[in-house]
């Protein structure tokens, strides 16, 4: 956490757009890979073709999931919560699932499967979609409970910034700035990426930091809880 204000440049707001727009994209690679695996060969076809169109479709899934997780991480910086990163992974794992969902639908077509075979394929395919899509719901607002490890610390954070792109509702998360207030009363801010649309300035949460690290925030939650309990702190009003 940075005890300077951070803002959502330009570069970074880049930096996130390409990285959503790789992550919906992949969805061709999921279906690639699907496509390949299951596509039988011809007899009059080597096997060494569909393992090399089989390997290119791994590559590629491969190199959108490093090249997106690299600009996300541009994005966010060095001050950032924990868990960003490993949700957006979660997000691209999803994008890549729902295209091989979609392969799977798409495959008797392909082959000229007999309709039983139809049934199964479209019938996998819609479920794994369904489950793929299951990463990109909101963020969840169950409350931080206040953590037994004297070393973690619970108090209350504002988002300060906000930007969701073009499209406030596609698939990529938004960028957020999240500020709150330390032990000693100091002003902090991290970096954070949040589902739950539409955000907006002055939106209340919680914000779960490690004492023992200053630089280290474990995790945002959008949405104050009714009757919480938080350790005694100045306002943030008064930091400003």
């Amino acid at each position: 956490m940075s005890l300077e204000p951070l803002r959502i440049s330009a570069g970074r707001k880049f930096a996130a757009g390409l990285a959503g727009i790789l992550t919906t994209t992949s969805m061709a690679a999921g279906w690639g890979v699907t496509a390949f695996i299951f596509l039988p060969t011809s007899p009059s076809d080597p096997l060494s073709s569909k393992l090399l169109f089989l390997a290119l479709a791994l590559i590629a899934s491969a190199a959108f999931v490093v090249v997106s997780h690299l600009l996300v991480r541009a994005a966010l910086g060095r001050f950032r919560t924990g868990g960003s990163l490993s949700r957006f992974f979660r997000y691209q794992l999803a994008a890549l699932g729902a295209g091989g969902g979609l392969g799977l639908g798409f495959l008797p077509a392909m082959i000229g499967a007999a309709p039983t075979w139809w049934v199964i394929s479209i019938g996998a395919g819609v479920g794994l979609i369904a489950v793929s899509l299951l990463a990109f719901r909101g963020d969840p607002r169950r409350p931080l409970t206040a953590p037994t490890h004297l070393g973690i610390g619970l108090t209350e954070g504002v988002v300060v910034d906000y930007w969701s792109g073009a499209m406030p509702r596609a698939t990529a998360p938004g960028l957020t700035v999240v500020r709150f207030a330390d032990e000693f009363g100091r002003a902090r801010f991290a970096r954070h990426l949040i589902r739950r649309n539409p955000t907006t300035f002055g939106t209340m949460g919680q914000v779960q930091y490690d004492r023992c690290r200053p630089e280290k925030v474990l995790r945002f939650v959008n949405g104050r809880p009714p009757f919480a309990e938080y350790p005694p702190h100045p306002r943030l009003g008064e930091h400003f």
